[in-house]
């Protein structure tokens, strides 16, 4: 049986696209006129095509490859090359977490390294992720100015999907993060990221997808997209003390 090496988010891009009749998910202009058809359940073509790769590539087998996937850790250090907004807001958040001795926020999480040979996995990552309570876990997508909310939601549904396949065949020494029975998913971002958007149904659409994903693996899991507080993205290292503006994040669309 031959073993497939291609990464385990390939497709995923493609099938949402299909299902939702647009070209890319970067495309602003699709996202301005999106609709949400009853019948695409997102979540599920995320995790359908993610369960795929990981069947055809045998992951599974190699699980125990690498103790980094699924870490708990602060990674501070930014490249004096590196300006993209996201990543310096990142690694100041991890800065100041470092700074006031919490251990209830993780940044740059790997989720598929070493478990496809040869495929290009290794710097797949989740941004920030913060423990809510125990065995309660929020996983964010960080944006500032790239890419659209629906690019991030897909992302998180990726990364989520890895998450629930790892727990099914997990590591011998495995990441108290497996162990989670709740996962919040979030999409963090300036208000202006969101702006030219209307994204009331897909955020609700997704919710209800990854619910119901998380109900069928016995795991409570939410969605949404939220807002940072303003000033905090263009200058983080000059926002006071940016844990407590995190705190005060708050969601696009207000629950009724």
């Amino acid at each position: 049986m031959q073993i497939l090496t291609q990464p385990l988010l390939f497709g995923v891009e493609a099938a949402v696209c299909e299902a939702l009749g647009i070209a890319r998910l970067r495309h602003r202009s699709a996202l301005m006129s999106l609709g949400m058809p009853s019948t695409v359940d997102v979540p599920l073509i995320v995790y359908t095509t993610v369960a795929r790769n990981w069947a055809e590539g045998r992951a599974a087998e190699n699980v125990n490859r690498s103790g980094q996937n699924w870490r708990w850790t602060l990674q501070p250090h930014i490249s004096a090359a590196n300006r993209s907004a996201e990543v310096v807001l990142e690694r100041a958040i991890a800065t100041a977490c470092v700074a006031e001795g919490r251990d209830d926020w993780a940044n740059q999480i790997p989720v598929a390294s070493g478990l496809i040979a040869g495929a290009a996995d290794r710097r797949r990552a989740i941004d920030l992720a913060q423990r809510r309570g125990e065995r309660h876990y929020e996983l964010i997508e960080l944006k500032v100015a790239s890419d659209t909310p629906l690019y991030a939601a897909v992302e998180l549904l990726g990364y989520v999907s890895l998450w629930f396949l790892a727990r099914e065949t997990a590591p011998l020494h495995a990441p108290a993060l497996l162990a989670a029975d709740r996962i919040d998913l979030s999409v963090l971002a300036p208000s202006a990221f969101y702006a030219p958007f209307r994204l009331a149904e897909l955020e609700q659409s997704v919710a209800t997808g990854a619910q119901a994903l998380g109900d069928a693996k016995d795991v409570a899991v939410t969605f949404a997209f939220d807002v940072l507080p303003d000033g905090v993205a263009e200058q983080p290292a000059k926002n006071g003390s940016l844990l407590d503006a995190l705190a005060e994040r708050r969601r696009l669309h207000a629950a009724d």
